[in-house]
Formats: C-alpha cells, sequence, structure tokens
C-alpha cells in the first residue's frame, strides 16, 4: 500500500464555523470567570510531605487535578441546564 492509495477524510469547514467559535470561546471563558468570582478555582491538596512536593515534576500530577477541577465547573453548569420534556 502506498501513501497516494490512502484514502483520507479532508475537514470541511462549516459556514456558520466563526459564529459558533466565537460562542464556545465566549462561554469557555464565562463559565472559567464565575467559577473564579465565586471563589470555586481553589483545589486543596492536604500530604504528610514534609518538605511539600518537588517543583520540578509538579506538571505531572498538577495536570491531571487541573482536568478533574474543570470536569467538576463544566459538569456543574450541566447540572443546572433543564431538560427538555
Amino acid at each position: 500500500m502506498e501513501y497516494k492509495d490512502l484514502d483520507f477524510k479532508i475537514p470541511i469547514e462549516s459556514n456558520d464555523y466563526e459564529e459558533c467559535s466565537s460562542f464556545v470561546t465566549y462561554a469557555i471563558n464565562e463559565i472559567i470567570a464565575q467559577a473564579i468570582q465565586n471563589r470555586k478555582n481553589k483545589i486543596i491538596i492536604n500530604t504528610n510531605l514534609k518538605r511539600g512536593l518537588p517543583m520540578e515534576n509538579i506538571n505531572k500530577i498538577a495536570g491531571p487535578i487541573i482536568e478533574a477541577w474543570a470536569f467538576e465547573v463544566f459538569y456543574d453548569v450541566l447540572e443546572t441546564i433543564p431538560t427538555p420534556n
């Protein structure tokens, strides 16, 4: 099989892409800003380590923690949206 023989799906930008993109970007910014304004942007981690966590590798645990926080923030927003009947 040759590269030229492969069938690729080429994405096509929708006509309303700019409008949808702007809406999503605005909504995400508003959700995060609201979480910060409501002081729900604090993550408290208690350990029994006397000298804390090593800063040179903090990204290895900080990334998943921030991801979990963001999931909770967006999930809470979804919970407030009424479901259609």
